[in-house]
């Protein structure tokens, strides 16, 4: 089967949500067309693909692998998460990161001890740190708290922006001192982060930090942040 023919055939029942005919295509693994069946059954997010989907999380095709595994997260079944956090020790860097994303997207607190073992993979630490906020579980706290001092500006802006998912006032200090960051990046997850977490403590510093900061659109993004909790505290 040709990948156009093979296309327009997904397509076809995709929309025909032929789920049965899909699942067959996917437990194929056929190079050319099963991950595309992968990738339509989660678009559909049909729980009757689960559990073939996470069947085929330990088949040798990465390209199946990685898209079952992020279709597995559209759909959001905990049913996944054992078999997924499985996969975080692929050898494939690239099929680690679709697991640790789909994770995420499921956000089962099952998912928090072995997302933090994995916290220091160079690949995809950007990645595991947005998936700890998603879950939102404060034992990530203290890790990506002191994953806002590594060297690596975007690893540090990751670590910031899931802090400011969790929402625990204990990462505000931390912050706090990020607010006077070289990097600009950072700066500015620091001020969005403040402004998810909110509270007084943020306003004296974002206030300064806002009337020195040489970038306008940093300096708007802090005033952004001093509104959005000024906010909070009316309501």
């Amino acid at each position: 089967m040709s990948n156009k023919s093979s296309e327009l055939d997904i397509e076809s029942l995709e929309s025909e949500m032929n789920i049965k005919i899909l699942i067959k295509i996917l437990i194929q693994d056929e190079d050319d067309i099963s991950w595309k069946a992968a990738q339509a059954l989660g678009r559909i997010k049909s729980k009757e693909a689960v559990l073939p989907l996470i069947d085929v999380l330990n088949y040798d095709n990465s390209d199946l692998k990685l898209n079952a595994a992020l279709s597995l997260g559209k759909i959001g079944d905990e049913r996944a998460v054992e078999s997924l956090i499985k996969l975080l020790k692929d050898e494939k860097w690239y099929v680690r990161i679709h697991a640790v994303e789909a994770l995420g997207l499921i956000s089962d607190n099952r998912a928090v001890e072995p997302l933090l073992n994995i916290l220091d993979d160079k690949r995809i630490r950007n990645e595991v740190a947005m998936a700890l906020g998603k879950i939102g579980d404060k034992k990530a706290v203290e890790p990506l708290i002191k994953a806002i001092s590594n060297q690596d500006p975007t690893f540090r802006s990751a670590a910031e922006e899931a802090l400011g998912l969790i929402g625990d006032e204990e990462a505000v200090p931390s912050l706090i001192k990020a607010l006077e960051n070289d990097d600009i990046s950072v700066r500015r997850h620091a001020a969005g982060a403040l402004a998810k977490i909110g509270g007084e403590k943020a306003l004296g510093p974002l206030k300064i930090a806002a009337l020195k900061d040489k970038r306008w659109y940093v300096r708007l993004q802090m005033e952004e942040a001093i509104n959005e909790i000024l906010i909070k505290k009316l309501e």
